[in-house]
């Protein structure tokens, strides 16, 4: 005891000094090398997919695309149509996905979270049961093709339009972080439950509406088993995730790309090189979406985290 005063006294004093001391050193270098090891692959994806095909051929550790910048690999993916036309399925599934399962989540969150109601614990734990117990593949296509989904548009988007795991968040935030004097005063200024929900809840829900938002657009956009699933007869309703599987691990796409290359006049490119664009192409999108929620986000990521 007596040992680790003079210690600790040292070790403020140097902070009081140099403003750090070696534990800030030694906490700062391991976060930046791990942000670096993080970083990279997706780093040397992006470069490999801009570096000529005469420098990539040689490999090695890269850091910057040497012998200039080509685009000949996103020529090749953006001359062929059945990328371009898997991108818009993705964009539009992920757009109208997102925006329905955020107003389907979050109406459902919202009524079942006023348990003065009567039947609203009965219907929550019906609709978290099914987060843990399902009917299984056979019953749910079964289900999928007597509504008419199957091999249509609409099952990579309909099923999906309420999330059990963030209606779990959402029913949270509205019992725990909305103030029920709030809707109070408003009910006694004549406003109903759905204006309530819409004019004042949903406002102050920003925060969480982003987060949860960010999340369900990722996984729309990364979804392709729906297609696998229950649409894989039609290639023109192929999203672009389900692209970026073949292209991964087709060789037979993977020759048809590189054939295609050629008749838009470019070199015959490698696989990798094709893999890597391809990989960009299904990252960009997605990722354009944060700069808009970064301040919204930062603040949705911490819901329930912290209990006043």
């Amino acid at each position: 005891m007596l040992h680790s005063q003079p210690a600790t006294a040292m070790r403020h004093s140097m902070r009081q000094r140099l403003g750090f001391n070696f534990y800030d050193v030694f906490v700062v270098t391991f976060c930046v090398l791990f942000a670096l090891i993080c970083f990279y692959p997706m780093w040397y994806v992006f470069i490999a997919s801009l570096t000529p095909y005469e420098e990539f051929v040689k490999g090695g550790l890269m850091l910057w695309p040497t012998g200039g910048v080509d685009f000949q690999y996103y020529n090749v993916i953006f001359n062929n149509s059945s990328f371009i036309s898997s991108l818009w399925i993705s964009a539009s599934k992920t757009v109208i996905g997102t925006a329905l399962s955020l107003l389907v989540t979050s109406t459902m969150a919202y009524a079942v979270s006023k348990v003065h109601v009567p039947g609203m614990k009965v219907l929550n734990l019906l609709t978290v049961f099914t987060m843990f117990f399902s009917g299984g593949l056979v019953p749910t296509y079964m289900l999928y093709k007597d509504l008419g989904l199957i091999r249509s548009y609409w099952v990579m988007v309909i099923p999906y339009a309420l999330s059990i795991t963030y209606y779990i968040v959402m029913r949270n935030y509205f019992s725990y972080s909305v103030s029920s004097e709030l809707e109070d005063a408003a009910s006694i200024d004549g406003c109903n439950e759905v204006r309530i929900f819409f004019q004042i809840i949903l406002p102050l829900s920003k925060p969480m509406l982003a987060a949860v938002g960010l999340f369900l657009a990722v996984g729309f956009w990364n979804d392709y088993y729906s297609y696998m699933m229950y649409i894989s007869s039609k290639p023109a309703l192929q999203p672009f995730a389900w692209v970026l599987r073949r292209v991964l691990t087709d060789s037979q796409m993977m020759a048809q790309m590189r054939s295609g290359a050629t008749s838009v006049g470019s070199q015959l490119p490698p696989p990798m090189a094709l893999r890597m664009a391809t990989i960009i192409c299904a990252m960009l999108p997605i990722m354009c979406v944060y700069p808009f929620l970064q301040k919204h986000f930062a603040k949705g990521i911490m819901i329930g985290a912290v209990k006043e």
